[in-house]
């Protein structure tokens, strides 16, 4: 049984995910990119942030503080899940997996400082963490379920929809990336652009945005007739989010991509991933604790 200091731990790590996506994006809004001029120091002289550095210092090494944060909270909830580990290694293996993203994101990050903030290996670093996002969504999710899968319906075309849609979510989140390179937040003065077109890479991103949309509506239009109750509210929560993050994105590249509303568009990119995730998990259901009690009580 999953107790609820797992669950509770598993929403932790999900939002500690998109919270880190979000103070990496301060770090770049804020021109704080170098504030730290070394890795894995603040500076040569320095593990921490000071004083004579400035604020852009304390901006970054706070991003880092977050990263050991995230470390830690994977190994508390690893040793949660330790006991659970034979009846729930899926549990298990996917906090590892998490953890494990933790280095390799510090390892990039030390890249990019070294690098002067070089827009491609900036890129390379968002993705690990967007790819986090996902990871820590199906963990939640899988924290209300038994693991034991339920039959689908073969003639259902709504799991295929619902990987066409996480496939759409993830051409947005490359061409995100590669908008923000192009575009004017470089996270400091000594960093470069990728040298994208930024009108037609914005527009790039834009289209699969609008393909999703219409794939999302089109997957609650038949949930709903084919009674998928299941699906409803992801594809629903799915599509809020979506209308939402058009809404922001239009508003701030006509408004010249201030600093606030691209903050909100990264905190939206983390609850699209979520939300496209849940879509698929909820497509290939798995029993409950409750579904799994009622079927124990049918038998004579």
């Amino acid at each position: 049984m999953v107790t609820k200091k797992i669950r509770i731990a598993a929403w932790a790590m999900l939002i500690a995910q998109g919270g880190i996506i979000l103070s990496g994006g301060i770090v770049r809004l804020t021109g704080s990119g170098l504030g730290c001029s070394d890795w894995p120091k603040c500076t040569p002289d320095s593990l921490v942030a000071t004083s004579e550095m400035g604020i852009h210092s304390y901006i970054e090494f706070g991003n880092r503080l977050i990263a050991v944060a995230l470390a830690i909270l994977g190994v508390c909830i690893a040793l949660l899940l330790w006991k659970h580990r034979k009846k729930r290694p899926d549990l298990f293996w996917l906090n590892i997996g998490l953890l494990a993203i933790v280095p390799v994101q510090a390892v990039v990050g030390g890249i990019t400082v070294w690098t002067k903030l070089n827009p491609w290996v900036v890129a390379g670093h968002f993705v690990p963490s967007a790819i986090a996002v996902g990871v820590a969504a199906y963990f939640v999710r899988r924290t209300y379920d038994t693991g034991v899968r339920l039959p689908t319906r073969a003639a259902s075309p709504l799991p295929t929809l619902s990987w066409i849609m996480l496939g759409l979510t993830a051409i947005i989140v490359v061409f995100g990336v590669l908008t923000t390179g192009a575009g004017p937040h470089s996270g400091s003065t000594m960093s470069t652009r990728n040298g994208l077109d930024n009108i037609w890479v914005t527009r790039a991103h834009a289209f699969p945005v609008w393909l999703l949309v219409i794939t999302t509506v089109v997957g609650l239009v038949l949930a709903k007739r084919k009674a998928e109750t299941a699906m409803i509210a992801p594809l629903s929560v799915l599509l809020i989010v979506e209308l939402a993050q058009g809404v922001i994105g239009y508003v701030q590249y006509f408004l010249g991509v201030p600093e606030l509303l691209v903050a909100l568009h990264m905190l939206g990119l983390s609850a699209t991933i979520a939300a496209s995730v849940a879509v698929v998990d909820s497509a290939h259901p798995r029993s409950t604790e409750a579904t799994t009690d009622r079927s124990l009580s049918a038998i004579p």
